[in-house]
């Protein structure tokens, strides 16, 4: 097989730049560990990071500005890794995260756990990391356990989530003031998938409350909400735009004097992990003609990534021959509209939403990529219907793919992480 995807006969008017993959050996990857499997780059997981750093930097804020990418939107460590190099830390939910974290040489952390018991509460205060509780409660009792650090999450944009309202601020500046304690930092989630002129509403916001009520806090959490593109295909129209963001939080930092003591967290999940991830399906026959439509096989599942489902999103495809040639898109004009199929007697079980165009001359034997989904695609596996987890591979900075999640069997039910990565033969 190639060992680069090649377009022996591209069409002008079909979109072909599939970025990073297209210097992948995928069909090497396909012979050892099979289909379906995701399969990651660690390069574009640097530029990512590097690009929001950079944007930063423009800003005159690389010195305020930390970036802490959420843990369970890819929950594999071997992936998340090159953040540790980078500089970047990690959100997490629960101590069970915490631990295989740790075990992997993680050691920057903050913590947005929700509501959540005392015996956790006690947990995260021995830390120190900033744990950004929800309610009153929460944070009186970690006054009292003399926790190293007080955090709280503030629900002030109705996104529905747990977090301390904004009637109770006063209160909670009040319960501060009675146990002599600042507060380390305070978070706002503003929902998912904001545009830069939403998040630039969202400073605001911040910034009005750190005025009023809490001047003395060291950090101000911005969390996540900046926008992906899952339509777009060049980088350029993916990702969020930092250098804007960034531009008008310096002006809007001076504007309402927030001392350049205070750092400001952010929470990048899709912006920074989306398009480190495709899924290599096989096709397994050739397009099915029903009564009410046309249908491609596959041998994956929704089950692999229900999120495309859940949040009715298309996300960009590829379609490649055996020898792991670019035959065309999902997107290109020319081809056969069909639905993608899993391989369960489920009913619904149709991988993304709606249909998809699918170039003349993929049938059986050929392959399909779904691109982006390195954020909550793998991580959200299904085990209904005993699909076992699908193999992972990362591809690292040199190019060398690894085998960092083993494809389950018939007994597995979980994502069987190993311990340390396994190179493939390339």
């Amino acid at each position: 097989m190639s060992s680069t995807i090649e377009n022996p006969t591209p069409d002008p008017t079909a979109s072909t730049d599939l970025g990073w993959v297209s210097d992948v050996d995928l069909g090497a990857i396909a012979d050892q560990v099979g289909t379906p499997v995701f399969v990651y780059s660690e390069q574009q997981l640097r530029r990512n990071v590097t690009r929001i750093l950079d944007a930063a930097r423009s800003a005159g804020l690389d010195h305020r500005v930390e970036l802490y990418v959420p843990f369970f939107p890819n929950s594999n460590p071997h992936v998340l890794k090159a953040l540790q190099e980078l500089g970047a830390g990690v959100l997490i939910q629960i101590p069970a995260e915490h631990e295989v974290l740790a075990s992997f040489g993680f050691d920057k952390f903050i913590v947005s756990p929700g509501h959540v018991s005392d015996e956790e509460i006690a947990f995260w205060a021995d830390t120190g990391y900033p744990a950004f509780f929800s309610s009153l409660a929460e944070v009186e009792h970690a006054l009292e356990l003399g926790a190293k650090s007080i955090s709280a999450r503030i629900d002030s944009l109705g996104s529905g989530k747990p977090g301390i309202k904004p009637a109770d601020l006063a209160r909670l500046a009040a319960l501060l003031d009675a146990h002599g304690r600042d507060l380390e930092c305070f978070e706002v989630y503003c929902g998912s998938g904001n545009s830069r002129e939403e998040m630039i509403g969202v400073i605001e916001t911040l910034f009005s409350m750190f005025t009023e009520h809490f001047p003395t806090a060291k950090s101000v959490n911005f969390a996540g909400g900046h926008g992906f593109d899952y339509a777009g295909w060049d980088e350029a129209d993916k990702h969020f735009d930092w250098h804007g963001y960034f531009a008008s939080l310096r002006r809007l930092a001076d504007r309402y004097r927030v001392p350049e003591h205070v750092r400001f967290l952010f929470e990048p999940a899709r912006d920074v992990l989306a398009d480190i991830g495709v899924l290599l399906l096989g096709v397994k026959r050739d397009i099915i003609t029903t009564p009410v439509g046309d249908i491609l096989v596959t041998d994956g599942t929704r089950m692999l990534m229900p999120s495309a489902q859940l949040r009715d999103r298309r996300h960009n495809t590829a379609f490649l021959d055996a020898d792991m040639r670019l035959i065309g898109t999902g997107d290109a004009p020319g081809g056969s509209p069909a639905a993608i199929r899993g391989r369960t007697i489920l009913r619904h079980d149709y991988l993304l939403p709606g249909e998809y165009l699918v170039p003349d001359g993929v049938g059986a034997g050929c392959h399909m990529l779904v691109l982006d989904v390195g954020a909550y695609c793998a991580t959200q596996h299904m085990e209904f219907l005993n699909v076992p987890p699908a193999a992972e591979v990362l591809v690292d900075a040199d190019g060398i793919p690894h085998l960092v999640t083993q494809r389950g069997d018939a007994l597995d039910k979980w994502r069987n992480l190993l311990p340390e990565m396994k190179q493939l033969v390339g």
